[in-house]
């Protein structure tokens, strides 16, 4: 069966693995999703606690570094997720070559 690489594209952008998955790669599909959330989810728990901690802005180590490592994150999460569609894209094409 043809797999559309416009699909594939289109279900990973949605949901992170998506696309591996309809190209028959489950297991690396997997792989991505539960990374995604895992990450995702430890995200979302530093920003709350780091709110909380209120560190005053003349400390750099309390209070610039953690912005800068999360931006930094946060750069390397949107890398992570084009190239997550690229390879579904890929996948899709070298499915339909086989």
């Amino acid at each position: 069966m043809k797999r559309s690489r416009i699909l594939a594209g289109i279900s990973s952008l949605l949901i992170p693995g998506l696309g591996q998955i309809y190209c028959k790669e489950s297991v690396r599909g997997a792989a991505i999703l539960i990374s995604v959330i895992i990450v995702g989810n430890l995200n979302s728990i530093f920003l709350p606690l780091f709110v909380l901690a209120n560190p005053g802005p003349t400390i750099f180590w309390a209070h610039w570094l953690p912005r800068i490592l999360h931006d930094v994150m946060a750069f390397y999460g949107i890398v992570f997720w084009i190239w997550q569609v690229i390879d579904a894209i890929v996948l899709a094409k070298k499915a339909n070559e086989r």
